[in-house]
Formats: structure tokens, C-alpha cells, sequence
């Protein structure tokens, strides 16, 4: 048995060893290396490299929720000058259209939005400097009184229209998904969708909009920095985030005759051109370590056309009838530039007067005028009521109207062309105030307002046919609001802002107060206001 149990040991060692030397003999195969996630601390925090790349990558966003209640009254509807339509003209002046004025009981007092943003930016490091490009994607919903914050898409329409009585009822939810920013930064040059660099305070304080530029465009510039904290950039945006309403002002008047152009109507309506120019922008800024100071100006091409009213009619009449030539070419058109210019100071009050102030406390202060150019004051052009968020408008349109619109309300013109065949340019201003005050590390509010005026020149004040003039405004915002902070990026806050037209020119042509009741219209209001409420939870990453 012994014997028996040496030999079988003897061959078991003998084919490991064959074994062994046959493994040796085949070739090796190693698994790849796993690389894993590496910090990138060169841009600051939350970059990491993009696995077997030298590109940093950082992931951020952004969700909000927020309810909004409003006072609520009747409202007259853009009354828009000189068209066939907006009422009937009698020999004592217009009475406006029913179909313009809404009762109270058809707008919301409250309302909800949501928000969901997501942020990528990328950087690689050069020996020209960092190669930077950043996307900014935002998907917005408004519920009824906030239907103007997505308006490119509806829910709860009618028989697959929109609500459009806008005396008996109101306007459907509503939402929508914008580019909000996507641009690429190398050596000094910026391309793509950015903030306008004639922009300075852009509503860092407040959330409800201020007047003031505060525009999102496409741009192509270069920023040159000069040392010591002084820095300049020139750019060319696109007209069309810039562009708002063309007015007119001539109703029945035989207006083709008298430019020697016979057989066009009765009515003129005036729309913008193609842009040919685009927005010429420049700024010079100071940083330092007490604040920033900017002075910005701005170029702006007005090209419009004056169109025979039933030319740019949406529905033709049926059966339509041939058109007559004049209705393919305008009666006139003008061609002029208007400008902008803006001064802004921001102060870092916790480095000027650190006895009095706490870190984090900041001023803003703003004054801004145009002429021909009211996109550079009307406020926010992604905000209630212009530009993709609501299809009707133009982005030069901004933040609408005065928005004090409990009452009359009127739009806001670039030009205004007038019976003298020629487009006058608006002149605008606006100024503002912002106040950041942090009482604790996680409590902190905002104390706001702004002024805007515009004014227009007699003959576009002026109504000629059945038309009526246009109107000079004067309008005021201040607000306030409350923001707590327990967790980094996360605030749960209120804010009020009371919205007041100062003042507002009485529409020459109106019909008088009097012939307005009769119709069962309200009485022209020369002061409006509205309080608007905010309560806001957001969470960003």
C-alpha cells in the first residue's frame, strides 16, 4: 500500500509540474486599469475630469417651485393706435372695442411656476488660456396668470385653441423649453448666447423684474483686460433680442396721396424690418475690491416698414379677392438708428463701512437711457410677456408694457410713425436702486425699485383718422423680499413688489369718459397699480 500511495504522489507531482510549465508557456492577458473620477481644482469647486480627457467638467442646475398672487381688476388691452377694429370712431373720438376690455372675474388671482435648469461647464487648460464652453437649459411652466412665463405650448385649451375672448375668459397653462445661455470663452472672445455686455445689474436683488437692460442675446465680442481691474469689450448682438414694436398713428387719412403713392388704404399699420446692422455694444469696467463700475453704449438699426392695414391682415377676406399691388409693397419706409448708453456702480458696502455692514452686503445703482431703443429699458427680455416666452411679442418688448396694467394698458414703441410720413423715435429712461442686506449668515433681504419714463414726440401724441395718439408713461417699482438659507443653495423666501404708473398722457382721439360708459366701457385711467406677491423655494446644485 505504501508503494501504491508513492506512485500516485509521484505522478500528481509530476502533472503539476507539466501543468505549471504549460501555463508559463501561454500568453498573459491583464485587465485594463480602472480610471476613476479625478478632482479638478483648478476652476474652483465641483469640476472633475471627464474620464481620459484633460477636460474639467462641472454638472449644476437648478429647481424651483413658486406660488404668485396678484390684485386683480378689469383691464382695456393694448390699445393699438390707428387700425381697423379697436372700435368705432364717432364724431366726439374713438370707442374702443368690447372685445379689448376684460373683467376682473376672468383673471387669476394666484398662480404657480416651476422651473427646472441644467448647467454643464466645460474647461481645458492652454497655453493660451482656458477653452471654455457653457450650456444652460431651462424648461419653464405657468399656471393661467403666469401663462406669459411659457407661451410656446399649451394644456387646457379650448377645442385645440387658446383662449382668446378676453372679456369672459382666461389664458390657459402654459410651458415651454429655452436655450437660455450657450457660449464659448478662448482667449478674450466670447460666441454664442450670453448676457448682453451692456448689461450691468441684470435683477440680481429682486425676482419680479426691474426696469433696466437685462437682455439675453446672441453675441460675437472680445473682451481686452488692461490691469489694475480695468477691462473693455466690444460686441455685436443680434438685433432681433432688441427689437420691439413699431407704432402707427395713421387711422382713416388718405396717407399714400400725400406721398404720391395713390391706391393704398385707408389704415396703416407698421411693422420692423430685417435686421441689415447688427447691435453695436461697448463697455468699460473697473473691479476693484470695494465694487465694480461699467459705463455701457449701445447702437441700434431701425428698419421699418408702413403696410396698408389689410396687407398684414392674418385672415383674408372670403372669397378673397385678388390683392391689389400696393398691398405687396409698403406705402413707406424708414431707415435710422436710435442708441442706448448706461452707467452702473455695484459697492461691496462690507469692505466700504465694515463696522456698519455685514459680509455679503451690496449696492446697486443704475441709469439708463435710449432713444429709439426701448429694449435697453423695458427689463428682462425672457420675463412675462416678450421675447420666447410668449410668441406675440418681441424680445425688445421686455417685461411689457407698464405692467401696472390693473386698468389701460398701452404698448411700447421703438418709433411711432405719424402723418408726416416719418418714424419718430422713442426717448426712454430708467434708473434703479438694489439693496443686499444679510442680518445673519442664512437670513438675508432685498430692498428694490426703479423709475421709467417715456416720452414721444407731438405728432406720434397726436391721432390722425380713426386712430388714436400713442401715450407718454410714467411708471414705478419697488419691492422687498426675505430670503432664508439653512442649507448651502437651498432658500425658501417671500417677496412684494407694488408696481404704480406715476402718470399717463390721455390718448388723443379717445372718446371722453362720458361716451365710454355709455358703451359699457370704464373711464381712461391715468393711474394704475398692482401688488404683486411672491413665495419661493429653490434648490440649486
Amino acid at each position: 500500500m505504501s508503494v501504491f500511495n508513492g506512485i500516485l504522489l509521484g505522478c500528481g507531482a509530476a502533472l503539476a509540474s507539466v501543468a505549471a510549465a504549460c501555463a508559463a508557456e501561454l500568453p498573459s492577458r491583464q485587465a485594463a486599469p480602472i480610471e476613476y473620477v479625478r478632482i479638478c481644482d483648478a476652476y474652483g469647486d465641483g469640476f472633475f475630469y471627464i474620464p481620459g480627457t484633460d477636460t474639467c467638467l462641472r454638472v449644476g442646475g437648478l429647481a424651483l417651485g413658486e406660488v404668485r398672487t396678484y390684485s386683480v381688476s378689469y383691464r382695456m388691452a393694448n390699445l393699438v393706435m390707428g387700425q381697423p377694429g379697436i372700435g368705432v370712431k364717432t364724431a366726439l373720438g374713438l370707442i374702443p372695442s368690447s372685445l379689448i376690455y376684460g373683467n376682473a372675474t376672468g383673471g387669476s388671482n394666484t398662480g404657480f411656476v416651476a422651473l427646472g435648469r441644467i448647467e454643464l461647464d466645460a474647461r481645458t487648460a492652454s497655453e493660451l488660456g482656458a477653452l471654455r464652453a457653457f450650456v444652460r437649459l431651462e424648461s419653464q411652466f405657468g399656471s393661467e396668470t403666469n401663462a406669459a412665463l411659457g407661451a410656446l405650448s399649451g394644456i387646457g385649451n379650448f377645442y385645440g385653441q387658446f383662449y382668446n375672448n378676453n372679456t369672459a375668459l382666461f389664458s390657459p397653462s402654459r410651458e415651454t423649453t429655452i436655450l437660455n445661455k450657450a457660449f464659448i470663452q478662448f482667449a478674450g472672445l466670447t460666441a454664442g448666447r450670453v448676457q448682453s455686455f451692456f448689461d450691468f445689474y441684470a435683477d440680481q436683488a429682486n425676482w419680479e423684474a426691474l426696469r433696466g437692460s437685462n437682455a439675453t442675446v446672441a453675441a460675437l465680442a472680445y473682451t481686452q483686460t488692461f490691469g489694475e481691474g480695468f477691462s473693455g469689450a466690444l460686441s455685436i448682438e443680434d438685433n432681433a433680442s432688441r427689437r420691439d414694436f413699431i407704432g402707427s398713428t395713421i387711422g382713416n387719412f388718405d396717407f399714400g396721396a400725400s406721398i404720391g403713392k395713390p391706391g393704398f388704404g385707408a389704415s396703416y399699420a407698421a411693422v420692423p424690418g430685417g435686421s441689415r446692422v447688427p447691435e453695436i455694444v461697448g463697455n468699460l469696467r473697473l473691479d476693484q475690491g470695494w465694487g465694480a463700475l461699467q459705463v455701457s453704449a449701445a447702437a441700434h438699426q431701425l428698419r421699418t416698414s408702413l403696410y396698408d392695414f389689410a396687407a398684414l391682415a392674418v385672415t383674408p377676406a372670403i372669397p378673397a379677392p385678388p390683392l391689389p399691388s400696393a398691398y405687396a409693397f409698403p406705402a413707406a419706409t424708414s431707415q435710422e438708428h436710435g442708441f442706448a448708453a448706461q452707467l452702473g456702480g455695484q459697492f461691496n458696502l462690507d469692505k466700504v463701512a465694515p463696522q456698519l455692514f455685514s459680509p455679503g452686503d451690496k449696492l446697486w445703482l443704475q441709469a439708463t437711457y435710449e432713444e429709439g431703443a426701448t429694449g435697453y429699458v423695458t427689463g428682462n427680455n425672457l420675463s412675462f410677456s416678450g421675447g420666447a416666452v410668449n410668441g406675440n411679442d418681441f424680445y425688445g418688448y421686455g417685461n411689457g408694457g407698464v405692467k401696472a396694467g390693473n386698468g389701460w394698458d398701452f404698448r411700447i414703441y421703438d418709433c411711432v410713425w405719424t402723418a408726416f410720413g416719418h418714424c419718430d423715435k422713442s426717448q426712454g429712461w430708467a434708473v434703479l436702486a438694489a439693496l443686499r442686506h444679510y442680518w445673519l449668515p442664512t437670513l438675508s433681504s432685498g430692498l428694490f425699485g426703479s423709475y421709467m419714463g417715456l416720452r414721444y414726440s407731438g405728432a406720434a401724441l397726436a391721432a390722425v383718422g380713426n386712430g388714436v395718439g400713442v401715450v407718454n408713461t410714467d411708471e414705478v417699482r419697488i419691492g422687498s423680499n426675505l430670503v432664508w438659507t439653512p442649507i448651502k443653495n437651498f432658500d425658501f423666501g417671500g417677496e412684494v413688489m407694488y408696481l404704480r404708473d406715476l402718470h399717463r398722457s390721455r390718448p388723443i382721439g379717445l372718446a371722453p369718459d362720458p361716451v365710454l360708459n355709455s358703451a359699457g366701457l370704464p373711464s381712461w385711467k391715468s393711474i394704475n397699480s398692482t401688488v404683486e406677491g411672491r413665495v419661493r423655494v429653490q434648490r440649486a446644485f
